[in-house]
């Protein structure tokens, strides 16, 4: 058993919850998160709390936060049928969260910033429910000053929530307002079928139609960024993730 700034971590452990689910971005957020057995841990924007289960079996405690009271029912069936007992749901204004300061040692909020409409308020709460010498772990798309815009619009057309992908000097930006440094970073490039991709959004037949032609009328140059990648019918594209292990800035 390895030991980070006082913690024990259970790297194996760690590992084996990973190998349930078979994502590598959550290996990344487990790495940076390095969980320890006596953790508690809120998970912001978990929707169906995929990132709270993959912590569960290192950690003390998970409790998995979301505004949206259908991915929370999906969230609870998948527990109970799961059987994670240190797991618990609920449903919170994620810019005012019904938690003490300093209630939690770990935070994570993953593949879910970019969604929220005003991403330094909900930040500022993370950062105001985690305890001193606790971390904060984000992770999400990364984009640049070329595929901003088509990431974006791609975004945007396959989930009417979303807001924003951010590039890197924007998190740093959202991360210095809350009140937050960056202890660690890790970039993750991902390569994804188009198919699989619209399918596990739930993107309807007509929006799925006009994502695929938008891909292919993109510029040579954002093609190329993205790797696009078309054979008849089957369409790939790839695109870079990050993840921020933060801390409590310095004062």
């Amino acid at each position: 058993m390895a030991k980070e700034a006082g913690r024990d971590v259970s790297h194996d452990q760690t590992r084996d919850q990973t190998r349930i689910h078979g994502d590598p971005s959550l290996e990344l957020v487990l790495e940076l998160a390095a969980p320890g057995v006596g953790d508690r841990v809120i998970d912001v924007g978990t929707t169906v709390g995929t990132t709270a289960f993959a912590l569960a079996g290192a950690v003390a405690s998970v409790l998995a936060v979301d505004n949206r009271k259908d991915t929370i029912d999906e969230a609870l069936r998948l527990s109970r049928e799961i059987g994670a007992e240190n797991v618990g749901f609920a449903m919170a204004n994620l810019y005012a969260l019904p938690f003490a300061d300093g209630a939690f040692t770990l935070a994570t909020c993953r593949n879910a910033l970019h969604r929220f409409p005003e991403p330094v308020a909900a930040l500022r709460e993370m950062a105001r429910v985690i305890a001193p010498g606790g971390r904060l772990v984000v992770y999400d798309l990364l984009v640049d000053a070329e595929l901003d815009k088509p990431l974006n619009e791609l975004a945007r057309l396959s989930d009417p929530s979303h807001r924003r992908y951010a590039t890197r000097d924007e998190f740093i930006e959202q991360f210095t307002k809350a009140g937050l440094a960056v202890a660690h970073e890790r970039r993750l490039r991902r390569t994804v079928d188009l198919a699989y991709w619209l399918e596990a959004a739930a993107v309807d037949t007509s929006r799925a139609d006009l994502i695929r032609t938008r891909l292919q009328e993109f510029p040579l140059k954002v093609q190329t960024a993205l790797d696009l990648a078309v054979a008849d019918d089957l369409v790939s594209f790839s695109y870079d993730d990050i993840g921020f292990r933060l801390e409590h800035a310095a004062e």
